[in-house]
């Protein structure tokens, strides 16, 4: 009888613990459902977006500022289950979209890696030490997986992110103590004020030659200990990437002299950055492929034009396929300066190898000292920063 009984107990449970999990299933997809139909509707009335104004309307209705703390709701109620880690990764999906420092996303982000963290500890986070971005919260997910995670692989790909993110904390550093502003336009301007406060807070008080220590650290770190584990990411060893993060960090870093180019420019003419010394440098890596890239000829130009007969020079290093379609670029777009060629004729060319180029374009300012000043500022960004460099050359000459 008493077996009956347990055995009854146990069926009228059953169903019970079934209609539960099916209703956070359900519960999940409705809200995905209800947010794919709300981005679809953003997208039909906004894509066509042009100029300040109603790129500033299509960012103020993004739908990810009402979804945000739902998503970040159902993760907390779902616990550890596949939906709750779903939905929590949704958050850093979208401080990929807008920034995680935007004051409406950012309690929300850095909510969400902490619940990561807590909820759901095992192998499956490893993939997001390449998700989560540049903020307290991302810094402490990968210092806890680096330190206490079981698995040799989540440990190694922590530690390598981490110092990644600690080598960008710095750079951005620099760029926040700049005494002049860069020219924002009204769009960026609304994004920026967004931003602001939690971008200042970030760095307030950071200490650049501890976050240089730190960074060294880690990616030594990666290159004794782990050197043969291959990227969550694929195809690569981490001790490789590692070692050109070490060398970035080192010669290629603000403050640092900039490491000597030698090779030939896109008409087979032999070429040396030194050749410059004396001179302002904007070093940009770029490539017809790439849009953003052609973007910034105009104001490149530009540039090129207001310095003319000054120790200025732009110098490129291009990553076309073939010579031709470099050259055509520069013909079509009567591009004045000359550009190195990068090596293997695609963007893994040995100069993009070696300064380890991840974006396209990247963009360095170098004083007529060789000293690297500034990285990734693009357009009017330039202006300000240009025009005290090539003052300062002028003064010492």
């Amino acid at each position: 009888m008493r077996c009956m009984c347990i055995l009854v107990l146990v069926c009228l449970a059953a169903p019970a613990t079934i209609v539960s999990a099916q209703s956070l299933q359900d519960r999940f997809d409705q809200l995905n459902r209800e947010y794919e139909s709300s981005m679809a509707a953003w997208h039909e009335e906004y894509d066509d977006a042009k100029g300040n104004v109603e790129s500033i309307a299509r960012y103020r209705d993004w739908p990810g500022w009402m979804f945000a703390p739902r998503f970040v709701a159902f993760g907390e109620s779902a616990g550890s289950s596949s939906e709750g880690f779903e939905s929590l990764c949704e958050l850093l999906n979208m401080g990929n979209s807008v920034g995680e420092f935007d004051r409406e996303l950012f309690r929300h982000y850095e909510r969400a890696i902490e619940r990561l963290l807590a909820n759901h500890w095992g192998e499956k986070l490893r993939p997001l030490c390449h998700q989560v971005r540049v903020s307290h919260g991302s810094e402490a997910f990968l210092r806890t997986l680096m330190n206490e995670s079981e698995s040799e692989e989540t440990r190694a790909e922590a530690c390598y992110c981490l110092g990644r993110l600690l080598a960008k904390k710095r750079d951005m550093c620099f760029r926040n103590a700049s005494t002049v502003r860069p020219t924002f336009d009204a769009f960026a301007k609304y994004t920026y004020e967004r931003s602001k406060e939690n971008l200042d807070e970030f760095v307030r008080n950071a200490d650049v030659d501890h976050l240089y220590v730190e960074a060294e650290r880690c990616f030594h770190r990666v290159e004794a200990d782990y050197p043969n584990v291959v990227t969550v990411q694929g195809g690569e060893f981490l001790g490789g990437l590692a070692k050109r993060e070490l060398f970035e960090l080192k010669y290629l870093s603000i403050g640092g002299i900039a490491p000597q180019i030698e090779g030939r420019d896109l008409s087979g003419n032999s070429m040396a950055l030194s050749d410059f010394r004396g001179k302002v440098v904007l070093l940009v890596f770029w490539a017809s492929w790439c849009g953003p890239c052609m973007g910034d000829v105009p104001h490149e130009k530009e540039l090129h034009s207001r310095f003319a007969g000054r120790p200025f020079a732009i110098v490129g290093i291009n990553a076309d396929e073939t010579l031709e379609l470099a050259n055509k670029a520069v013909d079509e777009n009567a591009i004045p300066w000359r550009s190195f060629r990068n090596g293997q004729g695609d963007a893994k060319g040995a100069i993009t190898e070696e300064w380890n180029v991840r974006r396209w374009p990247t963009v360095y300012v170098i004083d007529h000292l060789g000293v690297i000043r500034h990285k990734h500022l693009r357009r009017k960004e330039l202006d300000a920063p240009l025009e005290r460099l090539v003052h300062a050359a002028e003064t010492d000459n």
